[in-house]
């Protein structure tokens, strides 16, 4: 039997549930990259903030990725937000599954949702960061096409040290 996986969108009530996923998938993802004091003193507070914003900024796109009635992560993606990113860009903010959902193609689907969105805007390509010390992440983009465009290494705490990506988004026939 297949898993059905779905895009459902993050609404403003859900937003602590979010924070509480962006917690966990951050310890599971970012433990021996991020330094202790970033995952320990996490902001709850600011983070729901955040999040809240997303919400109701009409050039963003937040989902929560199910796989049957599990939350397995989340997906952000939108108007470019960060300064390393290219201007006037569409860029994937966060996309993060938790480790027991990883490696089943989840990924994949969730790169295909902002390809098919990006066709329907008529745009050719998209943006991502990933921590450089993320290999699985790193190998993950690679794998799918991504293409390095920019590197932004070589700080003394490696959650600074960040690689764009650059995907282009082929036209379906």
């Amino acid at each position: 039997m297949q898993e059905v996986v779905e895009f459902q969108t993050v609404a403003l009530g859900e937003v602590p549930a979010l924070v509480r996923l962006r917690l966990e998938t951050r310890i599971e993802t970012y433990s021996g990259i991020y330094p202790n004091d970033w995952i320990e003193g996490f902001d709850v507070p600011l983070s729901e903030k955040r999040f809240c914003r997303i919400v109701t900024d009409p050039d963003q796109r937040l989902y929560f990725i199910t796989v049957g009635e599990v939350i397995a992560g989340y997906l952000c993606y939108g108007r470019e937000m960060e300064k390393t990113m290219p201007e006037d860009s569409i860029c994937i903010h966060m996309l993060y599954l938790r480790q027991a959902f990883q490696r089943r193609g989840i990924g994949s689907l969730a790169l295909d949702h902002v390809r098919d969105y990006c066709r329907l805007i008529g745009r050719d390509r998209f943006y991502n960061g990933c921590n450089m010390h993320n290999e699985n992440a790193m190998h993950f983009y690679r794998k799918k096409g991504g293409r390095v465009i920019a590197e932004y290494g070589g700080h003394e705490n490696r959650a600074l040290n960040q690689a764009v990506f650059e995907h282009i988004v082929e036209s379906k026939l």
